[in-house]
């Protein structure tokens, strides 16, 4: 019995020792598979739209648009943006009212009478018979038509009967022709950051398709020979 614990206990400290040496990237790991609550994650984005009080102090000494408060902002894996003026901000952990007067009260030392909105984005690879194909920065609430135009609309070739969603090399959700036709946001689809849309262009006639035809011609005239040989 007593042998039996000590070996319990030798492997638990050479799992500790493993776990130790491999610490930063283990525990990174686990934290990007487990969501973080607020708004935003890792690796996405924020829109930050601001406008100034006209009556404000500063407003006839400063010109907020100058400044270019207004952008998109990538979140770092530590979960940060960086800003104009005020530098580093976390956004992840936080709801977009949150950031919104997390900035506010930021800027405040600087600018007086600003308004934020923020806004979650996520990146969305668009590909296929699209204009512009590529990845794109997308509002979670934006619909799969608003996604699609951001890729320069559908091809005159493509087939947006069979529209499909990706993940991780398999398909998720497919025949999306009603979810673009009805302007479904991206959330109500289940899109989630990282996403392939991919649009299939119309299948035309392959070698295969005249093959298959072929041969169902070739049997068809073989069946009307013999049943003209049979009649005679």
């Amino acid at each position: 019995m007593v042998a039996i614990r000590k070996k319990a206990q030798l492997a638990l400290a050479m799992i500790a020792v493993l776990l130790f040496q491999n610490g930063p990237m283990w525990f990174a790991e686990a934290s990007a598979q487990s969501r973080i609550r607020g708004d935003f994650y890792p690796g996405d984005a924020v829109q930050v739209i601001v406008w100034q009080d006209p009556n404000s102090i500063t407003a006839a000494n400063l010109d907020i648009n100058r400044l270019g408060i207004s952008d998109d902002y990538i979140i770092d894996r530590r979960g940060y943006i960086l800003l104009p003026l005020i530098g580093e901000v976390r956004a992840v952990g936080l709801t977009k009212e949150a950031l919104a007067d997390t900035l506010s009260e930021r800027y405040r030392r600087f600018i007086s009478g600003l308004y934020f909105v923020c806004k979650p984005l996520m990146r969305l690879t668009i590909l296929g018979a699209v204009n512009q194909p590529g990845a794109y920065l997308v509002e979670t609430t934006a619909s799969l038509w608003q996604a699609i135009s951001k890729a320069g609309g559908p091809k005159p070739d493509a087939d947006l009967k069979r529209i499909y969603l990706s993940r991780s090399g398999e398909k998720v959700a497919e025949n999306l022709l009603e979810v673009y036709e009805k302007a479904y946001t991206l959330q109500e689809v289940g899109v989630k950051s990282g996403d392939q849309l991919v649009i299939p262009t119309v299948r035309g006639f392959t070698l295969r398709d005249i093959l298959d035809y072929g041969g169902f011609i070739i049997s068809l005239a073989v069946l009307y020979l013999q049943i003209q040989r049979a009649q005679r």
